[in-house]
């Protein structure tokens, strides 16, 4: 009976321990995590607008999401924001979506994804991308499965659906940005 009591004191103390490290190291870890994060948003809001522009400027739409807004001669001229989908093949898509001032897709960077490698990840290919730039935001942005204008990738059709979900919320939120 003994040696069970110590064995259980023994195994608490060690799980306590370890516990209590794991919490200092994520507390210490949460701050810089979150930076890189941000870091990685913004230049991904800079790959996706024009080259011309100016730095774009980190901006919130009343507490709902952040977006980013760059300039020419002090008037906008592109802006960036995130689009989601939590129906990708291997889970949630992130994408960050650009839009010229003119309300044309400039280009879109994949921000996370998990998606199959040489499938659904060909949706970073400059050969997915192309087709897609300087179409307006009325563009019916769904796959040609669904009885949209997109070439879905082959044999990635979930992959494909979960661009364009990701891409109509980008631009949802581009027009509450820009409400007159």
């Amino acid at each position: 009976m003994k040696d069970m009591v110590r064995l259980i004191v023994t195994l608490t103390l060690i799980c306590a321990v370890c516990s209590s490290l794991l919490a200092f190291v994520s507390k210490i870890t949460e701050e810089p995590i979150r930076q890189s994060a941000i870091l990685r948003k913004l230049a991904a809001a800079k790959k996706v607008m024009p080259p011309a522009c100016e730095e774009p400027v980190e901006k919130t739409y009343e507490t709902n999401f952040v977006y980013y807004v760059s300039s020419k001669d002090g008037k906008p001229a592109a802006y960036a924001l995130e689009g989601a989908s939590e129906n990708g093949y291997g889970g949630t898509v992130r994408l960050m979506v650009g839009f010229s001032a003119d309300k044309k897709l400039t280009n879109f960077e994949v921000i996370e994804a998990k998606e199959t490698p040489g499938l659904g990840m060909k949706m970073a290919t400059e050969e997915f991308r192309a087709p897609m730039r300087d179409r307006a935001v009325d563009t019916e942005w769904r796959v040609k499965k669904d009885g949209g204008e997109i070439a879905e990738i082959t044999a990635a059709t979930i992959s494909s659906r979960a661009v364009m979900e990701c891409i109509r919320d980008a631009i949802a939120k581009l027009k509450l940005v820009c409400q007159p």
